[in-house]
């Protein structure tokens, strides 16, 4: 079996993904010395605006995915107790560009010393591609801003950029060689090495080819995860204002396309955020790694990006639909709620680590209360516990016979993916939309059905049906529900939810109901008690149709419709 996910993966691969990542195999990059020089910039050009928490405190002690840690012993930068992913915040010097940043130069500088010092190259964690190349950005936006490098510092910078220039990531693709062409372009403008332009060039080599490919024309990052869109339109931000200090040493073309490409990654955002104005959970997505959407829009507007228009969409009068067609999302707000609809491939083919079996989920919220959920992530790796949050019964869809609507393996593989076909997004008609989909994920696997869900949203109401064609033995759907939301009644064909002055009512059709207790994970690291409703199909189709009531907006309204 073992070895029929690793053909059903693989198969998806580039031939340069699997070339390079023989090539790594027997070529590694040299360490080189050098004295670091900075370049000329024109300081007043480049904009610091904090984007993170918090993340370096006095006596080494740092704090990463929720879990503090002490950075005393050398040995504690490569510490194997902890995570990888925890190993790797630790390098990435995110604080340096976090709120407060100004007020802790001490202690960053203690913290930038003493990675130097204890990490030479090119040895542990800090030294791979990835973290080498959020930590390169970080240091430069620094010291564009108040952090004043001594020697040592632009020694090291020079180091690293030179040292990841020779092992970039072309094996993996993706975000990784994003980010490995950003640090790049970073470092090749900040110093004034015999290199630097050669590390210019490759950056934008790289980041020119790359742009065109990973935001689709819809303002989507090809991944498919809200998370590593927001991620990607912050590296854009940061490109566009490190260009504000280089105004000579960038092609105007490239400028004026990467604004264009952030003004609809913007919209995009805007599109798959509910109306709590944060991002919707699908793949790998979960909050607090990626800066907050309201930052981020914050930051684009200090940067002179208009986003004017873009609040006002999430706070529509009447029935909005957004079609975003080569992701795959399906978008749809009124004044009351926010219904964001998975329609999707698994995508990129060749690298879809960051996907999850979610093909047909979707997620609600009310009134800003997030009611119906995915999963969120807590962790990587290749936990059991990783793999379950990436499983169909972790989201707001369907399965049978116990499969994933994709074969999720591993920590970050894909075998056999689902496809869509026969999707539909009708014009909005009478204040409605109804829109549909289709898969053949279980067929790919050896069941002989499809899984067809449809949608019809209207202003106060939202049906739901799914229809099974083909034969299965077991079918089961599930809706998991925010850990605000209690359940207040359920019987045969019922179910009455509440949170607050908030009331939702769902009536079933064509399934038995049961509720199971699971998990929802905000944050990698936090994992909270919710629970999931559970509806087995006694038939074929199963239809769920939901209204809802809100005590308090009423009396807002009617307040309202008295005064005028």
């Amino acid at each position: 079996m073992k070895l029929l996910n690793y053909f059903h993966t693989v198969k998806y691969l580039k031939f340069s993904q699997l070339y390079y990542r023989i090539l790594k195999r027997f070529i590694h990059p040299n360490v080189h010395n050098f004295e670091g020089e900075i370049a000329t910039a024109h300081r007043d050009g480049y904009v610091f605006y904090p984007l993170y928490n918090q993340k370096f405190f006095a006596d080494n002690i740092v704090n990463f995915l929720n879990q503090e840690g002490k950075v005393g012993a050398a040995s504690k930068w490569n510490d194997e107790t902890k995570a990888k992913l925890w190993l790797y915040n630790l390098h990435y010097f995110d604080d340096l560009s976090a709120f407060g940043a100004h007020s802790r130069k001490d202690i960053q500088i203690e913290f930038i010393s003493k990675w130097i010092n204890e990490n030479p190259a090119p040895l542990g964690n800090g030294w791979e591609p990835y973290p080498t190349s959020l930590r390169i950005v970080n240091w430069v936006k620094s010291f564009l801003s108040d952090l004043n490098p001594d020697s040592s510092m632009l020694n090291s910078l020079a180091q690293q950029a030179d040292f990841l220039s020779q092992d970039l990531e072309r094996h993996l693709l993706g975000n990784h060689l994003f980010v490995n062409a950003k640090a790049l372009i970073f470092a090749g403008l900040y110093l004034e090495e015999d290199k630097a332009q050669a590390w210019l060039r490759t950056g934008l080599n790289i980041y020119t080819k790359e742009l065109k490919e990973q935001v689709l024309s819809d303002g989507g990052n090809y991944e498919l995860t809200p998370m590593y869109h927001v991620i990607m339109l912050v590296d854009l931000l940061d490109l566009i204002n490190l260009w504000s200090a280089y105004p000579e040493k960038i092609d105007a073309e490239i400028v004026e396309t990467t604004k264009h490409k952030i003004k609809k990654m913007i919209d995009w955002l805007t599109c798959m955020s509910h109306n709590d104005s944060e991002i919707s959970f699908f793949n790998d997505t979960t909050f607090e790694i990626a800066p907050k959407s309201s930052v981020v829009m914050e930051y684009a507007e200090k940067l002179g990006f208009d986003i004017s228009g873009q609040d006002k969409k999430n706070q529509i009068s009447s029935l909005a639909v957004h079609n975003l067609e080569e992701s795959g999302y399906v978008s749809v707000k009124s004044d009351s709620y926010s219904l964001i609809a998975d329609l999707a491939l698994v995508g990129p083919s060749y690298q879809p680590g960051h996907a999850h079996a979610d093909t047909l989920s979707f997620e609600l919220a009310l009134y800003g209360q997030r009611v119906f959920v995915n999963s969120g992530i807590s962790e990587y790796g290749l936990s059991k516990e990783r793999l379950r949050q990436r499983k169909t019964a972790a989201h707001n869809t369907v399965s049978i016979n116990g499969l994933d609507s994709s074969q999720v393996w591993s920590g970050f593989r894909v075998a056999k993916r689902a496809c869509i076909v026969d999707k539909v997004v009708e014009a909005v008609k009478n204040n409605s939309i109804r829109f549909s989909a289709t898969h053949d994920g279980f067929k790919q696997q050896g069941v002989n059905c499809i899984h067809r869900r449809e949608w019809l949203a209207c202003e106060d109401a939202i049906t739901v049906i799914d229809e099974l064609v083909g034969g299965y033995d077991i079918a089961k759907g599930y809706l998991h529900l925010h850990p605000n939301i209690v359940i207040n009644e359920v019987s045969d064909n019922k179910i009455i939810l509440v949170s607050g002055h908030l009331t939702i009512y769902l009536d079933i059709i064509g399934a038995k109901i049961s509720v199971e207790d699971t998990m929802w994970h905000p944050a990698f690291g936090i994992s909270l008690k919710n629970q999931r409703l559970c509806f087995s199909f006694l038939q074929s189709t199963m239809t769920i149709n939901i209204k809802w009531s809100n005590e308090l907006f009423q009396i807002l309204l009617l307040t309202i419709r008295t005064n005028y």
